[in-house]
Order: C-alpha cells, then sequence, then structure tokens
C-alpha cells in the first residue's frame, strides 16, 4: 500500500486510512506542518523567555556567565575551565554589544582558582545591569530550541511525521528542558549534542557518504564543545556502528565492520579539529601561557584516568590545555562524590539508584505513561530493531557511566538521554494507541496531561516534580541540589519581604549570593556572607530547600537539617526552592559552626582565643565533630597532649556517623591524630 505525502502532511488524519504508511520516514510535508513546528518552537520560546526572566542568576551562571565576557574580550580560557566553551561563546556574543562594567583590573590571564572564579563571577554580576545576564539568557536559549527542531527531524526521518508531532509537543513542554532551556549552563548543549551525533550515526548507516560521515564528525565535536560529558560518544558512536554493522549488514559484515573503523578514526578528526577550534587551535588556556589551576580534590582521587591519563595527555598536548583540566575536575569530583539526598534520606555521596529514581520523579505522568505503552509495544519494535538500537543503546550506555558517579547533583545530569528517551516514547505510543478505538483520545489526553503539568509549574521549572510526588511545592522533601534550589529564587524572596513586611528576618541561602544582590532586607548566611546570628532567633527565617535537605553550603547544611527538618513551613517560594518559616528557633547547632568560622580565622595567632571558641561551639552543638577537632589542635598547641587525644578521638567517632563528612574527612582526622603522636583508640 502506498500513500502520497500530500495526503499526510496536513496532520494525523491520514493515519486512521494509512498507518504503517504514515510511519514509515515521509519527505517533508506541506505548509501546515511547518505552520506547527513553527508554533511549537514559539510556545518553547514564550515559556523560556517569560519564566526566566522571573529567575534571579543561578549557582553555575555565575561562573559562566563572567567566563562569557572573558572568552570574548582576552581569549581567555583559563576562567571556568571546568567546562568546555561552546555555552559561554554563545551566551558572551551580545554582551560585545553592551556597555559592560567590568570590576577587575588586568582580569586576562590573572592568577585564579576555582573558588575565586565564583567569588570574582558574583562581582562580575552586581556591577552589570539584569540586562546582561537577560542577554546572556536569551541568546543560550537558541540551543533549546534547535534541540526541539533536531527532535522533529529526527523523528520523522525514523517514524513518520505522527511521531515527530507527538515528540515535538513532548519537548517544547519538557518541564526539565524548559527549566535549564534558557540558562548560561550546558546541560541543555550536552542534550542538543548527543541528539545531533545520534541522529547523524543513524543518518551514515542508513545511506553511508562522505556529506553524512561529515555531519557525524561535527555533530561529535559539538558534543565535545558542549559539556565533558560528550566525550562518552568515544563508546557511544562506535558501538552504535559496529552494533549496526553487525545485526544489520549480515551479508557484508566483515567489509562494513571495516569499513566503521576507517569512519571512526575520520569522525574523530574532525571532531577533535572542531574541539580545537573552539579553543582557537591553542593548547594554553591563557594567553601568555599563564597557569590554569589544579582541581581542588585531584588529591583526593585514586582513579587511573584522573591522576595518570591527563597529566601524561597535557605533556603530549593532544588535547587543549583548559578542556583537560576540566576533564580531570569533572573525573575527580565524580569519583570522589559529595553528599547527596533522596527520598528524604541524606547520603555521604552518591548512589547508583539515584538517577532512575530522579526521573521516575522529575519526568511528567505524561510521558511515564507513554514510555510504559512504548515499552509494551514488542511487535512494532521488531519491526524497527535499527531505529531501537539507535535510541536505547546510547541511553543504557549513558545511565551506565552516570550511576557509577559519586555526583549525583541533579536530574540536569541526564538531559542528554532526554530527547531519545522522547523519541522512544512517542514512536512506541503512536503505534500502540492510534489503530485502537479509544486511542486517540487517549493520546491526546496523555500529551494535555504532559503539557497540564508542565504549565502547572510555571515559571518554577527548576522545581519541577510529577503529581504522584506532591508537585514542585514537595519536591523537597525528595530532592536537593539543583532539582529544588539553585539560587532560582531570590527574586521571589525580595517580593515576599516587600509583600510582608516582617519584624525580623534572616536568610539561610546556599551557593555564591549575597541579600544586597537583590535588595533582600534580612540577615543572611551563605558561602560569602555570614551575618551575626544569635539563638534564639524570634521572626520570620527563609531558608533554602536543598539547606533544609542538608545539602549546599558546607559546613552549615547538615546543621540547618537538624533544626529545620521537622517544622513546618508558613510559606514555598519558587515551588519549593524557598521555604518560610515563622516563630522561635533553637540555633544552637547552626551558631556553632559560626563561632568554629571564627576559631578557624584565628587559627594560630590566639590557641587560647581559639580554643575558647570551640569550646563554646561544643557546649552549644556536642555532635560537631569540627568543633572537638579544633579543640584537640588546640590542646595539642598548648602541650595538652591527653585531652588532645580524647577530643581527637571524639571527633573522629562524630565524622564516623555523620552524613556531611566523606571519606577524605575520615582519612584526615586519622592522619592528623597520628601525625601529632596521638593514638587512635580502637573504640574511640
Amino acid at each position: 500500500m502506498t500513500t502520497q505525502p500530500t495526503e499526510l502532511a496536513p496532520g494525523l488524519t491520514g493515519a486512521a486510512r494509512h498507518p504503517a504508511a504514515i510511519l514509515a520516514p515521509q519527505p517533508a510535508g506541506g505548509y501546515r506542518e511547518w505552520l506547527l513546528l513553527a508554533a511549537l518552537a514559539i510556545a518553547m520560546i514564550a515559556q523560556l523567555w517569560t519564566s526566566v526572566v522571573q529567575l534571579s542568576i543561578t549557582s553555575d551562571e555565575i561562573d559562566h556567565l563572567h567566563a562569557a565576557y572573558r572568552y570574548w574580550q582576552c581569549n581567555d580560557f583559563g576562567w571556568n575551565p571546568e567546562h568546555p566553551p561552546l555555552v559561554k561563546i554563545v551566551a558572551g556574543l551580545p554582551l560585545q554589544f553592551m556597555k559592560i562594567n567590568d570590576p577587575v583590573a588586568n582580569a586576562c590571564g590573572a592568577q585564579t582558582s576555582k573558588a575565586a572564579d565564583f567569588i570574582i563571577g558574583h562581582a562580575f554580576l552586581v556591577a552589570n545591569p539584569e540586562s546582561v545576564l537577560t542577554a546572556a539568557r536569551f541568546a543560550a536559549s537558541f540551543l533549546a530550541l534547535l534541540l526541539l527542531l533536531t527532535v522533529w527531524f529526527f523523528a520523522r526521518k525514523m517514524f513518520g511525521l505522527p511521531a515527530a508531532i507527538i515528540a515535538g509537543v513532548l519537548v517544547a513542554f519538557e518541564p526539565n528542558l524548559l527549566a535549564h532551556g534558557a540558562l548560561v549552563t550546558t546541560d541543555v548543549a550536552a542534550a542538543l549534542g548527543m541528539t545531533l551525533a545520534v541522529y547523524a550515526a543513524y543518518s551514515y548507516v542508513r545511506e553511508p557518504n562522505g556529506t553524512r560521515l561529515l555531519a557525524l564528525g561535527l555533530a561529535t565535536g559539538f558534543a565535545l564543545c558542549a559539556k565533558h560529558s560528550g566525550i562518552l560518544l568515544a563508546v557511544i558512536v562506535p558501538t552504535l556502528l559496529f552494533a549496526d554493522a553487525i545485526f544489520f549488514s549480515p551479508r557484508q559484515r566483515s567489509r562494513t565492520l571495516l569499513r566503521n573503523a576507517g569512519v571512526l578514526l575520520l569522525v574523530a578528526a574532525i571532531a577533535l579539529t572542531v574541539l580545537w577550534a573552539a579553543y582557537g587551535f591553542r593548547y594554553a588556556a591563557r594567553p601568555g601561557g599563564a597557569a590554569v589551576w589544579t582541581p581542588p580534590r585531584l588529591a583526593e582521587a585514586h582513579g587511573r584516568v584522573a591522576t595518570k591519563f591527563i597529566p601524561q595527555a597535557e605533556h603530549w598536548r593532544v588535547l587543549p590545555e583548559a578542556y583537560l583540566v576540566g576533564l580531570q575536575d569533572v573525573l575527580t569530583e565524580s569519583e570522589v562524590g559529595r553528599p547527596s539526598f533522596l527520598l528524604g534520606k541524606l547520603y555521604r555521596t552518591g548512589n547508583w539508584f539515584y538517577f532512575p529514581v530522579v526521573l521516575l520523579i522529575k519526568f511528567t505522568l505524561g510521558l511515564l505513561l507513554m514510555l510504559a505503552l512504548s515499552a509494551v509495544s514488542v511487535r512494532y519494535w521488531r519491526s524497527k530493531l535499527r531505529e531501537l538500537l539507535f535510541l536505547i543503546v546510547p541511553v543504557v550506555l549513558y545511565l551506565a557511566f552516570s550511576m557509577r558517579s559519586g555526583l549525583n547533583v541533579g536530574v540536569r545530569h541526564l538531559l542528554p538521554v532526554f530527547p531519545l528517551l522522547i523519541l522512544f516514547a512517542a514512536a512506541g505510543a503512536w503505534d500502540f494507541l492510534h489503530q485502537r478505538k479509544w486511542g486517540m483520545a487517549m493520546l491526546v489526553a496523555l500529551l494535555l496531561l504532559h503539557v497540564a503539568s508542565s504549565l502547572h509549574a510555571y515559571p518554577n521549572y527548576i522545581c519541577y516534580s510529577n503529581e504522584l510526588w506532591g508537585g514542585p511545592v514537595n519536591t523537597y522533601r525528595y530532592l536537593a541540589n539543583s532539582d529544588t534550589d539553585w539560587g532560582q529564587a531570590q527574586k521571589m524572596a525580595r517580593a515576599y519581604i516587600d509583600k510582608t513586611h516582617p519584624k525580623n528576618c534572616f536568610f539561610l541561602r546556599t551557593y555564591n549570593n549575597k541579600n544586597s544582590d537583590y535588595g533582600i532586607p534580612c540577615g543572611s548566611i551563605s558561602e560569602i556572607e555570614w551575618d551575626d546570628l544569635q539563638t534564639p532567633y524570634t521572626g520570620t527565617m527563609i531558608v533554602s530547600g536543598s539547606m533544609v535537605d542538608g545539602i549546599g553550603l558546607r559546613g552549615a547544611a547538615v546543621e540547618t537539617h537538624r533544626v529545620f527538618k521537622d517544622l513546618k513551613p508558613v510559606a514555598k517560594l519558587g515551588g519549593s526552592a524557598l521555604l518560610v518559616y515563622q516563630g522561635t528557633f533553637d540555633l544552637r547547632p547552626i551558631v556553632a559552626v559560626q563561632l568554629l568560622y571564627q576559631a578557624r580565622a584565628l587559627g594560630e595567632q590566639d590557641e587560647r582565643r581559639t580554643l575558647a571558641l570551640a569550646q563554646q561551639a561544643a557546649e552549644l552543638d556536642p555532635i560537631n565533630g569540627d568543633a572537638h577537632a579544633v579543640m584537640c589542635g588546640s590542646y595539642h598547641a598548648l602541650g595538652q597532649d591527653d585531652q588532645a587525644e580524647k577530643e581527637c578521638n571524639l571527633a573522629l567517632a562524630l565524622i564516623r556517623t555523620n552524613p556531611k563528612y566523606g571519606p577524605e574527612q575520615m582519612k584526615y582526622m586519622e592522619q592528623f591524630i597520628t601525625s601529632k603522636g596521638l593514638k587512635i583508640y580502637s573504640n574511640p
């Protein structure tokens, strides 16, 4: 049976008459198809632009925005080398046509560090009007629009127009893509790079020629320039090409395998050329060859790639210096890990089940049901084995690597698999439903459920969770970090203060922000600001949802969790990014941390004063391991080793049981005790 493309172009009406034909790849349709695609693009951009202007700057944007300016200003890739330059180059373009206030003299090639990158980035942010951030965000949002177009044409090539329409709707109203699509960050760009590369690989095996080979190389290079996770294509693309040759070229298997091996060499050459081009074909990250910072946690890593291969690659100069430094930092962070929060429990590091669970929370119910329908469409996928290979193998490989990571900070790290899962859901659900009497009504209902759930979260997409988990206002109960509060709700905090006019207020936030950034007239604790705090405190407390979960500000997040975990907020801002509490609060654990900051600042200058501050902290919070560790050091410096040994072992016991401490802190404490000639008790 054959059907003319012109019959299919207007929409889905041809499906009932010719389902087999409409599921086959079709040439470009008529104007109605283009109008539908344009409408989806407009809907997506409208959501991105109108929502992002309601958000304050997020944590990583502080660093990326400043680096974007430096890349264009002086070609200095030593700022924020932990991420490749593509998004920053795109976001920094409109800044070249704006008046920029530069708060840092002689910044090009200046000595910096990973921590200083954020501090100087914050200074750059507050020195300039918000229009600078908005322009950069709008520029970055076009990468999200390109993702929509890529998914549309990929779906059309694989499965036909109906699947393209379904996939287009799913992408245009996908809350997690909308959450990050207009931010000056790398996650949506990584999703675009992965999708382009898989699309190009599929197109090449269908019709091998030089043009498609070049497209595959360029797409892979794009992914490498977008985010370091793009390097996983070094495993994914060969797996796809060799598996395709084995399963779908049985008569010419050996010849196809040999050809694909040669193709991969050419693809690698093209991709690496693109990567080098993004860094200006220069090895040195900084003008004049100035030094780049070393990943701060490298000493804690043991993986051979981070500790052996990358230093050797730097010696051979096989890749740009900034790219290698960033890759080393990513591998180190992934290996060492960070504390994580999942389903109401705080963990020392990441868990293998974190990402599968976060997908169940962060996918809309409409998309989850469509994925389930597609999974049971076994007969259909038997007829589409090649397409299934190109959709599922990258997802499985990417998830396998992700689930080994100790860095569980948000669903954004899984965005590269979203488009492929959406394609799988769209094609399988269409096949399952369109031939059934009730199927079209159910399909429309699922799409409407997806759209309605997403719009209900507007503009708080970062905090999105589906209705089974209570929606955005309850996300903080299950997830933290960039899944709830990434610093985006400070404008909403200001609006709340302006509306309620509390007599006393205090803001417990995470990340590199200050109250003065958005004119919030409260006391504040953050990574770069610590105002005096007394206990008990009576008034209004605005607390980051992540801090309530015990994630965020190093040294104070777990203590904040202990104070607020069982209290009921009177208001929730930005979904559940910020939680508002009113009343009188026992803040002894947090004030203890404040005293320890003062004690560490004194250090060896005044050991007796340092000891007194640590003793006050321990009195306020007896289970604070840091307080006893500081007391141990002070007692040793004062020659009281018996007391020092007692406090050191008490500190070690507390560190072993507190989830805010990782293995490196335990190891450091053990080494500290033995280095001072003290004993470690068998049962401290």
